[in-house]
Order: structure tokens, then C-alpha cells, then sequence
């Protein structure tokens, strides 16, 4: 399948808008829009935008769940030259306050319940100059915002003379280099820091990805993903207008609406992180879902235990496992159809021909494979830098392009990645150093565990020892005498954790991983 050449999102609307007029693009509950229906909504929005004052270059900051005025909001910026910069609709007033100035947004977005919620912060955000609210005109009403605009209007307003070839205007002024979207990392290591992506970015790792994967225009992906990663609003949503798929969306992830979703939809294409397959299979009625329509699943986020990926792999023709972070605009290795089953398991593929992987030690040299370092990406798809960082822009990326991740992994002689932990996770016993991730792929082989997370907390003699939070499957009593025999099997005794906590639940983040921020005030 050929793909078109496009170099700014905008235009790739527009191919996309040209090619599949007719089928669908949004499927929502009981909205069903086609690509052409897509494009015009976008267009009346983005004229919208232009009416309010919104120049290239400027920001416009969204605050949203999984739906399609996302969508809408975010093409109808990429349409005008703005760059979108998304929070993440679980992120508190005082988040988003916070988060607001690095991106100086100077038109927010938001539903009508955060609206309401971040009215006693307004007057802090000084570059804000306009509110939009997602809801009706009660909601509205009840947001207590003077002069805000509701976004169903803004869409169905009649164009202005002469907008729409202001919009053409603008739409000359575009460039591959503009800044896209503005991503805040998931700081479960630190304060979030917002990644600049270019349009570049974007179109580049989303090319290589749709021809690796083979998206196809008759694919129909779920998407319940947050927007504001790159994963809802990269590498689904792009990956959509790639291919002229549909986007079958679910405005939060719920294991049981997912799977119903699946079956009802007869969805094609069903990418998760770790985490969140593992809830499918803790269902005890997961069998009972028709998930028959499915021809590829794909896992990345997070490092996979063997059991998980085998079952994954299970479920459809075709099984991906992935790495990628924020920074590099989504995946940059991918396993391919022809891999083996322990290749699948074992490794999260290699990277894409456009794409330079290899693994470095302390001072950035490159070591050989079999030998674990940390993770350096290069490539189009790699990021400007970050908002107003320009300290972390000099330890996350080098003069020759390098992405020096934070993830730790090796390469094997074939360049097949395997991603072991993250560096800032790893915690030092002893004198030995120990990788969390190392420890929970090998907890989740014990037959009664569903989910772990393992962490390190401060110990007197030791330096720092283990913490495992374990969540066993359900109806499967589980102890910590059976764990610690299991560890004494297969893991050296400095890496055994220390402790254990068996529980009925673990605390997620947004993006569907287990949140390891709120594990570690636990302890």
C-alpha cells in the first residue's frame, strides 16, 4: 500500500479526507463520522481558532478525556499552525496550573467539569487569553467563566467572510519543522517535562510504523488510550489518517467495556500497555468475549513478562511487541510477522531502518551486544528538545542526535532490543546494582501472580533493598512463603526483595501502568 507523502499533519488530513471520503473515521457511541465529515468539522474549527486571534506558532492547551472533540480540538491546531499541548484529563488544578506556563498556552480547552474546577487558577495563567469549555450551555453556565466560548459552537458557526481564505493563507505558511504538539512526560522520575514534536517527528516514526505494521484502510482500532501521550495521539490517531482506518473510541479504559467494544466494533487492531492486558486476563469471564475479529494485538510501554506476551500473542494472526518513549514520537523498534515466538517474548524487536538504536555506558560509549547499558535513539522521529529546559535538552540529547534515554536494555547480534528497566529505577544493595523490572518479569512467572511492581527504599546496613507489591490472580491465595521460594529458585539473594506486599489492587496511572510514584509513598 502506498501512503501519501505528506509533511505536516495538516496535509495528511487532507490525503486522508481525499482518499477515503466515505469511510469512517471516528466511531463514538452513537457518533459515527467519515473522513470528509472529519476534515470539515476541523476546518470550521480551525477558522474558529483564526476568528479568536490564534497566529502559527501559538499554543492552545487541551484538557480532555478520550473523545472525539479531542480530535477535533487537535487537528483543527495542527490545521492553523498552533501547537497542542495536552494534559491529561486526570491531572489536578494545581497540575495543570503548574504545567501551564512551561507551554504558555494562549487559548485553553477544557470540559466543563475541569473548567469549573480550574476557575480559582485562571488569573495565575497569564498567557491564557481564551477559554473554550467542552459541554452544554448549562455546563457552561454552571463553569462560572465570563467570556468563554463553548466549543459546540465554535464548530457549527457559520464561517466569517474571508475566513476561509485566511485559513488557505495560513495553510502556505506551514512547515515540517513547526512544532506539532507538546508532550508532558509521565514524571513518575521527576517534575513532568513537556517534549517539543515537530510535525517531522511525527510523520516520520508514524510512516516507518504503518509500513512495518502494515495498518491497512479496512483496520478498525480501538482507541482508549489517553490523548495527551503519544500513544492516543500519536501512534493510533496518525496511524489512523496513515492508513484511512477507523478510530473506535472509548473515552476511558474499563477492562470489561474494552473487551465489549472489541466484540461489538469487530475491532482489527488492539494495542494496550502491559498492565492493561493483564486486567483483560484477570476477567474470570474473558473467554466469553468474541475477540475473533482481531488480526493484530501490540503491547509496548513497558517491559512484558513472558506469560503475558505469550498470551497476547494468542489472541490474533499477527502479535507486535514494541519499544518507544515520548521523545522519540512513539515506537522505534517493533518485533515483525516473521519473528518467532521467542523473539516475541523475549525481545521488543529491532529498529525500523530509520532509526539508529544502540547501547551505551556511563560516558556514552557504545557497548557491544549481550551487554546491558543504557538505551540512545537517533533519528527524524527524535525530538526538537524540551519547553524551556535547556538543562535537561544537554543530558537528553547530544550534538551528534543522540537520544540518551534513561532506559536500560541490550541488543543481541541481530540488533533485537531487550529492554530491562529504567535507570533512575534501578536501586544499589550491597554494592550490587538491581533492576526492578528484572525482578517483577521474574515474580510474574510464579504461576499464582498476576501483577507486581518491585521498588527500592533506603535501608540502614544494605543501602537499599527490594519492596514487591504483588497482586495474585483471583481465587488463588497467595503468601509470601511461596514467593520467597520461588525467588530462592531463580534469583540471586541480593536481588530477592526484601519485603513483600500481597494485595488485592494496585494503583494505575492514566496511560494503564502501574504507578510506581503512589507505590513508592507507600513505603
Amino acid at each position: 500500500m502506498t501512503h501519501p507523502a505528506a509533511t505536516h499533519l495538516s496535509a495528511l488530513l487532507d490525503a486522508a479526507a481525499d482518499r477515503w471520503p466515505d469511510r469512517e473515521a471516528i466511531v463514538f457511541q452513537d457518533m459515527r463520522l467519515t473522513w470528509r465529515m472529519l476534515a470539515q468539522q476541523v476546518d470550521r474549527l480551525a477558522a474558529a481558532f483564526m476568528a479568536l486571534g490564534i497566529e502559527h506558532g501559538d499554543c492552545i492547551g487541551l484538557q480532555c478525556t478520550t473523545r472525539p472533540e479531542y480530535i477535533i480540538t487537535y487537528l483543527a491546531a495542527m490545521r492553523c499552525g498552533a501547537v497542542l499541548a495536552g494534559f491529561n484529563s486526570q491531572y489536578t488544578p494545581l497540575e495543570v496550573s503548574r504545567l501551564a506556563p512551561l507551554a504558555r498556552p494562549v487559548l485553553l480547552v477544557l470540559q466543563a467539569d475541569a473548567a469549573a474546577r480550574l476557575q480559582p487558577f485562571l488569573s495565575t495563567l497569564t498567557s491564557v487569553r481564551h477559554l473554550v469549555i467542552i459541554g452544554d450551555a448549562m455546563a457552561h453556565a454552571d463553569g462560572m467563566t465570563d467570556g468563554a466560548h463553548l466549543l459546540t459552537d465554535l464548530m457549527t458557526a457559520q464561517a466569517q467572510p474571508g475566513l476561509s481564505a485566511a485559513l488557505t493563507a495560513r495553510q502556505a505558511q506551514l512547515q515540517a519543522d513547526d512544532d506539532a504538539l507538546i508532550v508532558f512526560t509521565g514524571g513518575t522520575t521527576g517534575a513532568p517535562k513537556g517534549a517539543r514534536l515537530s510535525h517531522a517527528n511525527i510523520i516520520s516514526n508514524i510512516s516507518a510504523q504503518v509500513r512495518h505494521l502494515g495498518f491497512r484502510s479496512t483496520d478498525r482500532i480501538i482507541l482508549h488510550l489517553p490523548m495527551n501521550h503519544v500513544s492516543g495521539a500519536v501512534l493510533i490517531t496518525v496511524g489512523a489518517m496513515f492508513s484511512g482506518a477507523a478510530l473506535i473510541m472509548l473515552e476511558r479504559f474499563h477492562p470489561v467495556d474494552t473487551l465489549t467494544l472489541v466484540a461489538q466494533e469487530r475491532v482489527t487492531i488492539l494495542g494496550q500497555v502491559p498492565t492493561m492486558w493483564i486486567m483483560e486476563f484477570l476477567l474470570p469471564h474473558f473467554a466469553d468475549f468474541d475477540l475473533s475479529s482481531l488480526r493484530m494485538t501490540i503491547v509496548a510501554g513497558a517491559p512484558t513478562t513472558p506469560t503475558a506476551m505469550r498470551r497476547i500473542a494468542s489472541l490474533a494472526p499477527f502479535a507486535v511487541h514494541g519499544y518507544g518513549l515520548t521523545e522519540s514520537a512513539g515506537m522505534v523498534t517493533y518485533t515483525r510477522p516473521t519473528d518467532n515466538a521467542d523473539t516475541l517474548v523475549r525481545t521488543a524487536g529491532r529498529a525500523a531502518s530509520e532509526f539508529d538504536v544502540r547501547i551505551v555506558d556511563s560516558a556514552h560509549q557504545t557497548l557491544p551486544p549481550g551487554q546491558i547499558g543504557e538505551i540512545a535513539v537517533r533519528g527524524p522521529c527524535v525530538m526538537k528538545g524540551y519547553v524551556q529546559t535547556p538543562l535537561d535538552n544537554d543530558t537528553a540529547l547530544d550534538a551528534e542526535g543522540w537520544l540518551y534515554t534513561g532506559d536500560i536494555g541490550r541488543l543481541d547480534e541481530q540488533g533485537y532490543l531487550t529492554v530491562v528497566g529504567r535507570s533512575k529505577e534501578m536501586f544499589i544493595t550491597g554494592g550490587f546494582n538491581v533492576y526492578p523490572a528484572e525482578i517483577e518479569a521474574y515474580l510474574a512467572e510464579h504461576p499464582k501472580v498476576a501483577c507486581c511492581a518491585c521498588l527500592g527504599k533506603p535501608d540502614p546496613v544494605m543501602g537499599e533493598v527490594g519492596v514487591a507489591f504483588v497482586l495474585p490472580h483471583p481465587n488463588m491465595p497467595l503468601t509470601v512463603q511461596e514467593l520467597r521460594a520461588h525467588c530462592r529458585h531463580g534469583l540471586a539473594r541480593y536481588k530477592t526483595p526484601a519485603e513483600f506486599r500481597i494485595s488485592d489492587s494496585l494503583p494505575l496511572t492514566a496511560a494503564g501502568k502501574v504507578d510506581k510514584a503512589a507505590l513508592a509513598r507507600l513505603l
